[in-house]
């Protein structure tokens, strides 16, 4: 028995689909990761006082084993956190970026069975801003606005905290503006995951009404 071949509209479907579960298992692990960073708070465990003699050949220290296996466990989920972290703000990003592509891929008549990335020599994408769709018949239309808005206000923070970082004198309204930066710039894969979302039921709204948009 022979397979047809899914149309290309529902393998575009499927293409964006899968960025956004690609996300949210990304998304998960991070919040796991979080979730288990704090699980090991110097601050809030009740460290054991009883220490243990290690020989080195011409000397001898002491060493604390419970604050160092928690210090090692700490020193190793906190690098597992942030490249979880990475690996979340890229595959959301490239969840939101997706679905934009595929939505203004349709807009203008293309019919791509799935969602292309340019990459460069490193395999890296450079996604910069986000194209504003233009979807005036579409009841989400405001929300999804919002959500890129949202999205670029965080692109925003990211460059204007990076460019006073670099600074070689950083005066203390300055530091704070920077910091100030960093906590919107933090909210980065989050608001591109919720975008990314609002794109992809805009893409299945493009798709059913061609015709009109």
């Amino acid at each position: 028995m022979t397979l047809r071949n899914p149309s290309w509209d529902i393998s575009l479907i499927d293409s964006v689909y899968a960025l956004g579960a690609a996300a949210r298992e990304c998304q998960r692990a991070y919040q796991a990761a979080v979730l288990a960073c704090g699980h090991v708070d110097l601050d809030r465990i009740k460290l054991l006082d009883g220490k243990v003699d290690r020989r080195y050949p011409g000397r001898t220290i002491d060493q604390e084993p419970h604050l160092a296996a928690l210090s090692r466990i700490g020193t190793i989920q906190l690098e597992t956190k942030h490249r979880l972290e990475r690996l979340y703000t890229d595959a959301a990003m490239a969840y939101a970026h997706g679905a934009n592509w595929a939505v203004r891929q349709v807009q203008v008549g293309e019919q791509p069975a799935r969602v292309l990335f340019e990459v460069d020599v490193d395999g890296g994408c450079d996604f910069g801003g986000m194209p504003a769709l233009q979807l005036d018949r579409y009841a989400g239309a405001a929300a999804l606005e919002d959500a890129r808005r949202a999205y670029e206000r965080c692109l925003a923070a990211g460059t204007e905290a990076e460019s006073i970082g670099r600074q070689q004198y950083v005066a203390d309204h300055e530091a704070s503006a920077m910091h100030a930066a960093l906590d919107i710039a933090a909210g980065l894969p989050d608001a591109a995951y919720a975008y990314g979302v609002q794109a992809e039921s805009a893409l299945t709204f493009t798709l059913n009404n061609r015709a009109l948009v």
